[in-house]
This record gives structure tokens, C-alpha cells and sequence, in this order.
């Protein structure tokens, strides 16, 4: 599958949640799971589809129960399957595998080093990490800890990761709701801030390369 046919499947996804918002729920389940499961993730971000449909949720065009329900439920079945499946190859099978599909040698170590120092409260934040995202329940599973600790860290990241996107989604709701309704006093900080990066680039570099 290349890029082109991955983003027309996230934008068809993206036209039927708005268009079907009761049928919301199965799309976001399917999309949260195909990310974290069988390391599909490396091919399919799901990334787009969670922020447009949180801002829906927002909104109230789908049910933000529902929203982080649906998600949570997917990403945690995803992240249970990608479980067993570093469980039963372990790791030098593993390391050959992510190789052949082209994951650096650098991601899979930066991860197992996460993993190592983290353990299983990993689940909780690795998910936060995009590189780390994909990989982290494979490598879990590599080092094969007990089912039940990974089921109840898992659940719990789970739940943390779509409230930390219903949350972006209540953000950015609320963001525009203010850029649309004081225009004015909006354009005038957009243009505050493009002349204060502007004088960081000219001046705050310049002040780097003199030190």
C-alpha cells in the first residue's frame, strides 16, 4: 500500500465519521487497533483520524463517550496482540523482523532502553512517543513479563492516550471558537508572534553564534 492510497483511506475515513457520526465508533475502534496492532502502526497513522474525530467529540457530533470507549478498546486489543506476538518470537526473531521492514536499529534500541528503565508503567506513556509508539508492545512482549501486570498497564495507557485526545480535541474546539469570535485581537497576536520569531531568527541565532 503506498502513501497515496494510506491518506485517501484516512480522508474516506475521515468524510464517512462525519457524514455517519452513529457509525463514528467502529471506525475509530479499527483505526485505534490497526495502528497498534502486528506493527501496522509503522504504515498506518491513525493520528489524523483520532484529532478530527476528538474534535467532533468535542463538538458533540459524536458521542465523546463513545469516542474514547471505541479507542480505548482498539488500542488496547492492538497492543495486546502485538503482546503475544513479541512473546512467541522473542527477540532475535524480532530484531530480524523490524530490520527486513525497515525499522532503524536505533528505534528498536531506543525503545528496549525505554522498556528496560520504564517496565510495565512504559504502557502508560509510550504511547505519547512516536517512535516508541508501534514498537513498544512487541518489545514488551519480547521480554515476556506477566500477562496480567501488561493487561492492567495496558488498560490503563489506553485510557490515558484517548482522554489525552478528547482533551486536544476540547483545546483546539475552543480555539477556534475564540479565533472565530475576536478576529481582530487573533490576527493581531498571530502577527505578534510571527514578528517575535522573526526577531528570535535574526537576533537570538546571531547572539548562539557569538557565545
Amino acid at each position: 500500500m503506498d502513501l497515496s492510497s494510506i491518506y485517501s483511506l484516512v480522508e474516506s475515513s475521515l468524510n464517512y465519521i462525519k457524514a455517519h457520526p452513529e457509525f463514528a465508533c467502529v471506525l475509530i475502534f479499527l483505526w485505534a487497533f490497526l495502528e497498534t496492532a502486528l506493527l501496522l502502526g509503522l504504515i498506518l497513522p491513525a493520528e489524523k483520524v483520532l484529532v478530527v474525530s476528538s474534535v467532533l467529540a468535542a463538538k458533540g457530533v459524536v458521542s465523546p463517550l463513545h469516542f474514547v470507549a471505541c479507542g480505548a478498546l482498539g488500542t488496547f486489543l492492538g497492543y495486546t496482540v502485538s503482546y503475544f506476538m513479541g512473546y512467541y518470537l522473542g527477540e532475535e526473531v524480532l530484531k530480524r523482523l523490524l530490520k527486513r521492514l525497515g525499522v532503524s536499529r536505533e528505534a528498536f534500541l531506543k525503545t528496549k532502553r525505554f522498556v528496560e528503565e520504564k517496565g510495565e508503567i512504559s504502557l502508560l506513556f509510550g504511547r505519547f512517543l512516536p517512535v516508541v509508539r508501534p514498537l513498544l508492545p512487541v518489545v514488551i512482549g519480547a521480554f515476556r513479563p506477566s500477562f496480567l501486570k501488561f493487561t492492567l498497564f495496558n488498560a490503563g495507557g489506553a485510557l490515558l492516550w484517548m482522554l489525552s485526545y478528547l482533551l486536544f480535541g476540547n483545546l483546539i474546539g475552543e480555539l477556534f471558537s475564540i479565533i472565530i469570535s475576536h478576529k481582530a485581537l487573533s490576527l493581531a497576536a498571530l502577527l505578534a508572534l510571527a514578528l517575535l520569531y522573526l526577531i528570535w531568527r535574526r537576533y537570538g541565532k546571531q547572539g548562539k553564534r557569538n557565545l
